[in-house]
Order: C-alpha cells, then structure tokens, then sequence
C-alpha cells in the first residue's frame, strides 16, 4: 500500500472567526484528498482553532502554528501566502482601490482558485453539533468580542432583548464565563458555552442569533443560523447567504482608522510567534453606536 500523502492547510488569520471562514478551503482539501489518497491536517494558529478543529469533519488532526515546519512529502496551503491578504489590509481604501469592495467569500474564493483548490462558498457546510435540548426558541445575542472596537450599548441590547421577547421569544446572552456587570445590569439571562465547541453546539440550535461582528456570531452563521450580525463600515466579513443579514454603522473617525493601520499586519504571512493584543479606539469605539434597535429587530424579522 502507497503511503498517505498528508496536505496542511492554515487558515487567513488566528482568530476564531477567520478559521470558520475560511472553511469553505479546508473543507473542499478534505473532499478532494479523500479520493486521492490524502489526509488534511489544519495548522491552528491559535488555540480557539486547535479546540474548534475537532468540529471539523474529515479533519486528519491538527497541528500548532508554532510547532509546525513546513512538510518535505505533502503540500502545505497557507491562505496568508497570497497578494490578496499580503499587499493591502482588507477593507482599507487602499486595498478598495486594489481589488474592488471584495468580501470574504470573494475573496477566498480567489486565492481558492489561484491555489488550485476547488472551494464551493455558495452554501455553508456546518461544523459537527450535538443537539441542545430547550433553545429551539431562543434568540441568542453574543454581545463581546475579544477586542474593544466592536461594542454596541448595552442599552441598545437591552431594547433588541425586549422587543424580541414581545414577539414571544426568549432571548438569551451567550457568554463564555461570567456576563459582563453592564449585560448582567440590562437583564438578559446568560447561557454559557465555555469551549468553542459548546458554542457550536448552543449557536445551531436555536432559532436565530443577533451579534456582533466576531468569532461566536461567524459560527452561527456557519450552522446554518439565521444571523443578524452588526458591523464596522465595510463588512469584509459579511458572507451574503439567504440566512444572514448585515447592520453597519456609521464610518470610523479618522483616529480610528489610523490605529487600524498601524496595527494593521496584513504583509505578515507567518504568525509563529505573533502575539496578538487588543487593539483600543481613540474615539471610545462609538462605530456601531448609530445602529438602531428597532433596525436590527426589522432585519431580524426578514428572516423569521
């Protein structure tokens, strides 16, 4: 018997979220490898993607970024290694100017292409679930991300929980841990889901999810979910399927933005080593802050 070719794969970046999006590649890997004698290992870069990777179906395992040197038999595909990551930060003008307003589907599915990997983004193919009892109809809301950018009031949450549950729905906050003291003070009972696996598993069952633009919100939308996410002006990460549906708001000041690229590390293609930190707004992250409850609970309804 020949031996099994192995073929890596590294997804766009370290987050939980560019993970699930960047799924679609990793996914197509395994279905093609499987008829040529091949197994698909992802190279996690970070350890929310290690834990998620045991989601992944057909996944041969998974490997640490910082422990990986790049194969001698078998292929490696870093979705970093192309022009469209490396030579501008997504969503910036410059990068507009560049390639057009691409999102993520798009472009994925052109450094997919240039990869030789047949990728399909038309559809979601979710991660494996098991089924969570009593969520069927919940609206869940995932209010935090890890970084400070991306915050909506919690007074705006508190208005979206109320309208939805005066439409007969329970509505739930999901948290890892603890809810923070302001969403504990808004009134919104917490369901926690400590792993993101057991985010997999609370985001698929339930009816729909409203949430901010991170990792958690991307999986629901991943499952399947009927999603409201709220963005930043220019949603590169919005994927357009008939279950979801974008909130933006208004464009970042100019102090905003300049953070943003300086911080930006887009010509970086390996992240061994990188150490990521929170980036904070000059302006108090007041981004999202012109979206209106009743608008997200209107897109909410286009869906239900």
């Amino acid at each position: 018997m020949s031996a099994v070719s192995p073929v890596y794969i590294a997804p766009v970046s370290f987050g939980l979220g560019d993970l699930v999006v960047s799924l679609p590649a990793v996914q197509a890997l395994i279905a093609e490898g499987a008829g040529r004698g091949e197994e698909t290992w992802l190279v996690a870069r970070s350890p929310g993607q290690r834990v998620l990777s045991e989601r992944i179906e057909g996944l041969a395992g998974c490997i640490d970024e910082d422990a990986f040197d790049p194969p001698g038999p078998g292929r490696f595909v870093d979705l970093r290694d192309h022009a469209l990551q490396r030579d501008h930060w997504w969503g910036s003008p410059e990068f507009d100017e560049a390639f057009g307003p691409l999102t993520i589907n798009d472009i994925l599915a052109r450094i997919c292409a240039d990869f030789g990997i047949g990728a399909d983004f038309s559809r979601p193919v979710p991660l494996r679930a098991h089924d969570r009892a009593g969520l069927h109809d919940s609206v869940l809301l995932v209010t935090e991300s890890d970084g400070p950018m991306k915050r909506w009031p919690a007074a705006c949450w508190s208005s979206v929980a109320a309208r939805i549950r005066a439409q007969g729905a329970e509505v739930r906050l999901v948290t890892r841990d603890e809810p923070s003291a302001e969403m504990r003070a808004a009134g919104i009972e917490g369901l926690r889901a400590p792993t993101p696996g057991d985010a997999v598993d609370v985001l698929g069952a339930c009816r729909a999810v409203v949430g901010v633009d991170t990792g958690l919100t991307h999986i629901a939308v991943q499952q399947g979910t009927p999603t409201v996410t709220l963005f930043r002006p220019r949603p590169v990460y919005f994927r357009p399927w008939p279950h979801c549906r974008a909130v933006t708001g208004e464009r970042c000041q100019d102090e905003c933005l300049a953070v943003e690229r300086e911080y930006a590390y887009n010509a970086r293609v390996s992240l061994r080593g990188f150490r990521w930190t929170p980036r904070s707004c000059p302006v108090g992250g007041r981004c999202l802050d012109t979206i209106e409850p009743d608008q997200v609970v209107a897109t909410l309804a286009e869906m239900l």
